[in-house]
């Protein structure tokens, strides 16, 4: 199952059954699933073959464990269902740039790709660019060098030999990547000739 508002949705049928084995109709059984996100049918009374069956759909990616409860009996058994991420839909800076002397590295700039919920989409492999999107250097403009283009890995990218190679104060990196609807800016920083 994918993250979702609801469109995707995994189904729980609880069955109830007497200490004979028999089918017990118009049970009540009432379901909980841990975790955050939850859209969870949660009650229901079991119909002529002891079945009662609900719903779960989750905004948040991650394994959510569910029990039901028929009257005051939990039933033991407690079925996983994991909720992995929907596709990316944007991206975010989650190691900014930082200040540098001109023409050294930059330190690491990492970029990760996240679903419309929040999730960091783990399926995303694609590839992200980055370039100067600020560039507070006199003309002729500034060259970003090292690796502009980085497969992502779980949906991460890692911009490890990044450099420019002229003095500004207020530079911005900007990251996109094909199928991702919304690209990235990251926060100012500053080229500098000392630290």
């Amino acid at each position: 199952m994918r993250a979702s508002g609801g469109s995707s949705a995994s189904t729980i049928t609880v069955t109830v059954r007497d200490a004979l084995g028999n089918a017990v109709s118009g049970a009540l059984v009432m379901l909980s699933g841990t975790g955050t996100g939850n859209t969870l049918t949660p009650s229901g009374t079991t119909d002529g073959t002891g079945q009662m069956t609900g719903t779960l759909s989750s905004t948040v990616a991650e394994t959510k464990t569910i029990t039901a409860t028929v009257g005051s009996v939990t039933i033991a058994n407690k079925p996983t269902v994991t909720v992995n991420p929907a596709d990316a839909s944007q991206l975010v800076f989650t190691v900014q740039p930082s200040n540098v002397v001109v023409g050294s590295l930059l330190s690491p700039v990492a970029v990760t790709a996240l679903d419309a919920f929040g999730n960091t989409a783990t399926g995303f492999t694609g590839n992200a660019q980055i370039a100067i999107g600020n560039d507070p250097s006199l003309l002729p403009p500034a060259t970003l060098g090292g690796t502009v283009t980085v497969a992502a890995a779980s949906g991460v990218a890692t911009f490890a030999d990044l450099t420019i190679d002229k003095l500004g104060l207020g530079y911005t990196l900007v990251v996109t990547a094909a199928g991702v609807p919304t690209g990235a800016t990251s926060d100012l920083f500053n080229v500098l000739t000392i630290l």
